[in-house]
This record gives C-alpha cells, sequence and structure tokens, in this order.
C-alpha cells in the first residue's frame, strides 16, 4: 500500500528544483537617475559612453556592476542609467569618438602613488591651479590629462583633481582631492558629473 504523503512530498520536491533553475530577475530593473555630464568649462560631453561603477578604495579596484548599468550622453550632455542598486558609486566613461574594450576591473592602485616634489617647501599646497600642467603619463597604465593639479606634501606629491585616461584609448575616470568620483545614485536622483580637463 502506498504512503498518502508521498505523492505531495514529490510534487513539492520537483517545484522547488524547477523554482532553483529559474533565472534571478535583474536588480532594480525600475531604478533610474538622469543628469548632465559637462566639462569643466560648462560645455555639455555630448556622445560620451557612461558606466556606472563600483568603486572598492579599500581594494584600490573598480568593478564593473553585475548588470551593467550603462548611458550615451545627448547632445546637451544629459543621460539616463537604469537598473542599478541604489548606493554610492562611481563612473567611468569613453569620450565621444572614443572605442575600447572595458575591462571588468580596473586596478587604480598607482594614481595612489607619490612622486617627486619641485617644491619641497610647499607643503598642503595644490599644484597646477595657476599654470596647468600637460598631460603626463602615470604608470605604465594610466595618463593624468591637461589641467590636472597634484597635492604637495613637501618633498612628495600626490595626484589630487585630475581626469584620467587608462591605456591608448581609455576608459577615463575622475579623480577628486585624491579620491576616485563616487556620488550617492538613488532612484530618480539627479546627477551632476564634469570631466576635469575638457
Amino acid at each position: 500500500m502506498r504512503a498518502k504523503w508521498l505523492h505531495p512530498l514529490i510534487l513539492v520536491t520537483v517545484a522547488l528544483c524547477f523554482a532553483g533553475q529559474q533565472p534571478k530577475p535583474p536588480s532594480n530593473p525600475a531604478t533610474s537617475a538622469s543628469g548632465v555630464f559637462l566639462g569643466r568649462s560648462g560645455k555639455p560631453m555630448a556622445g560620451a559612453r557612461l558606466i556606472l561603477c563600483e568603486a572598492r578604495e579599500d581594494l584600490a579596484r573598480i568593478r564593473i556592476l553585475a548588470n551593467v548599468p550603462t548611458a550615451t550622453t545627448d547632445q546637451q550632455g544629459q543621460f539616463t542609467i537604469r537598473g542599478f542598486e541604489p548606493g554610492r558609486w562611481t563612473i567611468i566613461y569613453l569620450p565621444a569618438g572614443f572605442r575600447a574594450a572595458i575591462p571588468n576591473e580596473i586596478d587604480f592602485s598607482a594614481l595612489e602613488a607619490v612622486d617627486r616634489c619641485p617644491f619641497p617647501l610647499l607643503v598642503r599646497v595644490e599644484l597646477g591651479k595657476d599654470t596647468p600642467y600637460e598631460a603626463r603619463p602615470w604608470s605604465s597604465q594610466f595618463t593624468l590629462l591637461k589641467g590636472h593639479t597634484f597635492w604637495s606634501l613637501g618633498a612628495q606629491m600626490k595626484v589630487w583633481n585630475a581626469t584620467v585616461r587608462r591605456g591608448p584609448q581609455g576608459p577615463f575616470l575622475e579623480l577628486r582631492r585624491g579620491r576616485v568620483w563616487l556620488t550617492d545614485f538613488e532612484d530618480k536622483r539627479q546627477v551632476r558629473f564634469e570631466s576635469w580637463s575638457y
């Protein structure tokens, strides 16, 4: 004689197996943030491709998010990014006309390095504000674009404000006050994103 509880048990087990195999929907597909991407002069950064990323400052890594929220700016530099978890994120980007493979992870530890300061008697002073520095390589992976500034530590200095290009074609990222640019992204948030060197 067959046990009466066996049939329902088999049905529940099969249902759980199918439920476990169903793909998970993307997280928060309805979230969106809009904003504008401008150069320092206030001109719109039209046609730029923006990618929302996680910046792990403790590990000196920028990581692409799982569902890769992206946007392309219009002629006024306006954009809308959709489908992200609310939180504190950074943006990496490709200006109009640039094409590059985007890595899943960027190690930016080299941008935290210091260099010899040409004015060792100056301490806690931002260098390059009055006379803009020309573009220069910074480690083998990065280039600081024209107009970057340094923070003087006396005998040494560190990158302070800059637009940074990885490799010959990018992607590009922004540094402010010695740190990767970060801001809070929440649903319906308006974001102002600026390029230091354009």
